[in-house]
């Protein structure tokens, strides 16, 4: 069929009216007989028909799809999130579309701008520190938003987040008590302006804080996806490693951890007697390790579908105000740490 094609196309096609089309596409198949219905599915079939989310949008119809905005969705973490929010909203008869902002504000909000265009009903996002000005563009739009991996600080805003803080605490002052008494940090650098600086903020304050009730200390190795390379990072922890002491380091990132037990690669002996480590999730692969790695383990995938449940509750109008929720963390102890 030449051209756009319209419900009306398809209303002609399948011999019924425009509103049985609607009553199809809206799932109230109740309102049709079953020869209706399957002369709509093959009308639509074969014109290819493809409803526009725009004008149901802008008549105040629900289209049933949830925009999704993530820091990073290349990694594990997000996989996980994903999965959550996925599980509860196919349940609840909701689609998802995701965006990846790259910890990028301006990228941030072009994709608010974006999904609000595409008729979206409520938004999830892990936003960058610009959360206030998202938050207020949503709501002006009259839509619902639920902040995920961030405290807002906001009794006003609807978010979740693990307990980072108290789970790394816990970690840390649990290694102390071990008899580690050297610490390194190894991570990425955080950055003004972006939800990085947030997360890596509680991580460095939780270390900071812990070791500090000790009258102790550590230092900061900063690392990215790229550099250092292995070997690069091998020279870096030689010069950082004494025998003379017992040496804990802590990988804040999970993607940086499978290069940190690399670099320790010629040090494997002395892993925990006198070299620890101790990362973030990774629980997919650090028990098949030798030594096993203990981690600091984010309850992710149910940050996930606690997310999508708070924002399906306002959207069908089951949970009227704001509400917030933590999620503690707990530590796998395995074979880095003694």
């Amino acid at each position: 069929m030449a051209g756009r094609v319209t419900i009306v196309d398809v209303a002609k096609l399948a011999a019924t009216s425009t509103a049985s089309v609607s009553y199809f596409l809206n799932g109230k198949l109740e309102k049709l007989g079953k020869p209706t219905q399957e002369r709509i599915a093959a009308a639509i079939r074969e014109t290819g028909y493809v409803p526009n989310a725009q004008a149901q949008a802008l008549s105040g119809k629900p289209t049933h799809v949830i925009g999704e905005i993530i820091l990073d969705n290349t990694n594990l973490w997000a996989g996980q999130i994903q999965l959550g929010v996925e599980s509860v909203a196919r349940e609840a008869g909701y689609q998802t579309v995701v965006c990846g902002t790259n910890f990028d504000r301006a990228t941030e909000q072009a994709c608010v701008e974006k999904l609000l265009s595409l008729g979206v009903d409520g938004f999830i996002i892990q936003p960058t520190s610009n959360f206030k000005a998202i938050h207020e563009r949503i709501k002006r739009a009259g839509r619902p938003v639920v902040f995920y991996d961030c405290d807002t600080f906001d009794l006003s805003t609807s978010w979740i987040k693990a307990n980072l803080y108290d789970g790394i605490y816990s970690a840390i002052q649990r290694c102390v008590e071990m008899g580690y008494d050297r610490f390194l940090a190894v991570g990425a650098e955080a950055k003004a302006a972006t939800g990085q600086f947030r997360t890596r903020f509680e991580r460095a304050s939780a270390m900071s804080d812990a070791l500090s009730a000790h009258g102790l200390d550590f230092e900061q190795i900063n690392i990215d996806h790229e550099t250092p390379t292995v070997a690069e990072l091998r020279e870096l922890l030689k010069f950082r490693i004494s025998p003379a002491s017992r040496t804990l380091i802590f990988v804040e990132n999970q993607w940086a951890l499978p290069r940190v037990f690399q670099a320790l690669e010629p040090s494997r002996h002395l892993i925990p007697d006198r070299i620890g480590i101790l990362g973030l999730n990774c629980t997919e692969w650090t028990d098949l390790t030798a030594p096993t790695i203990s981690t600091v383990v984010e309850p992710v995938r149910q940050e996930g579908r606690m997310a999508c449940q708070m924002l399906v509750e306002l959207l069908e109008g089951s949970e009227k105000r704001p509400r917030q929720e933590i999620l503690a963390c707990h530590t796998r102890w395995l074979g880095s740490t003694k």
